[in-house]
């Protein structure tokens, strides 16, 4: 059985889409190859910890590579070392190019992503992507052959797998079945959670017992800068156990994003029953297909699809019901078979 060693570090630094990658990869390879962890725990109060990390990669990781000799390395997410062990092979990640976009990043955080990805680009022997829209970005920014690069879906994590629906979550956030939509998101720009907020506040008047509730990384002082509405509540990061009793209870999920790799979200609420707006961004039209509503990315397209989705049960109950079939295409057991036509 193959040895391979997959760099799971993101499963503790970053709890939203990479993390889950990291998770499902484990989950789907675990069975099939002899696997192997490393990872690396930062504080988190350590400043440039991607300067730490791109040393670790190059010092203990090629050490280690050295004596142990795996068959193939996994790093899922962007980073692997420049310097490279003959005879194993080298997969890393790329799941957006987020960092090419002007205004996403800080100065700093730019130059790591444009090094850590020219360096993943030129060494690795294989580049996974998880969507072909992002595939096909990286070989027009980068002019990379096709052969190169190989694509494997995200998918739900594993506490979306039969979940325990607990609706006394509701109470603790102060919302009622089918009074809330629901979004979950961070506050990075390309998110576009300002529109949404606008969007929401100018329908408001019309629906007064409706709320907006947006769970991620967003806690007390961004709610002062983006709105004073009471009826929108920042939950801030709460515990993977209870996403599944607040999709399952929103009247929809919207994902108004500007620029997405994939958009596991989506996924996740079509798997709950739970109807999807989204903007019309190429990697939605690919991972939704017609199982989802979509919208422009300005408040005002947003409002039109608010007003249509809160007063169209009938159309909600469809987006339900061909979400239901869009989110097969995301098992594990079909992230199983697209690994193992690259391994």
């Amino acid at each position: 059985m193959k040895k391979i060693y997959i760099d799971i570090s993101f499963i503790y630094n970053n709890k939203t889409g990479i993390g889950q990658y990291v998770e499902n990869l484990i989950l789907a390879l675990k069975d099939n190859v002899n696997l192997e962890y490393f990872d690396l725990k930062l504080p988190q109060k350590l400043k440039f910890k991607s300067i730490f990390w791109i040393l670790w990669l190059n010092s203990y990781i090629y050490i280690k590579t050295l004596i142990k000799r795996p068959k193939a390395i996994f790093f899922p997410a962007f980073f692997m070392p420049y310097f490279k062990v003959k005879n194993v092979k080298y997969y890393t990640v790329i799941h957006d190019l987020c960092h090419l976009r002007e205004g996403e990043m800080t100065k700093y955080f730019k130059f790591i992503y444009n090094l850590s990805t020219n360096i993943s680009i030129k060494r690795a022997d294989i580049i996974v992507t998880v969507s072909e829209t992002i595939k096909q970005e990286l070989i027009e920014a980068f002019n990379i052959s096709p052969n190169k690069i190989k694509v494997t879906y995200n998918s739900i994590g594993q506490h979306f797998i039969n979940p325990a629906i607990d609706n006394n979550i509701l109470q603790k956030y102060d919302i009622d079945k089918d009074k809330y939509i629901l979004s979950v998101a961070t506050l990075n720009k390309r998110k576009n959670i300002p529109d949404l907020i606008k969007a929401f506040e100018k329908i408001s008047s019309k629906y007064p017992n409706l709320k907006l509730v947006l769970v991620g990384g967003m806690g007390n002082e961004q709610r002062e800068k983006l709105t004073q509405h009471k009826n929108v509540i920042f939950t801030g990061y709460i515990a993977d156990e209870e996403l599944p009793t607040l999709y399952k209870n929103a009247m929809f999920y919207v994902f108004p994003s500007l620029y997405e790799g994939f958009g596991i979200p989506l996924i996740e609420a079509q798997e709950m029953s739970c109807p999807v707006l989204c903007s019309d961004i190429p990697v939605f039209r690919e991972v939704a297909g017609e199982s989802a509503e979509f919208t422009t990315t300005e408040s005002d397209g947003i409002v039109e699809k608010f007003e249509y989705l809160i007063n169209n049960p009938e159309r909600r109950e469809e987006l339900i019901k061909l979400g239901s079939e869009n989110v097969k295409r995301f098992s594990t057991d079909k992230i199983l078979e697209q690994l193992k036509e690259i391994i």
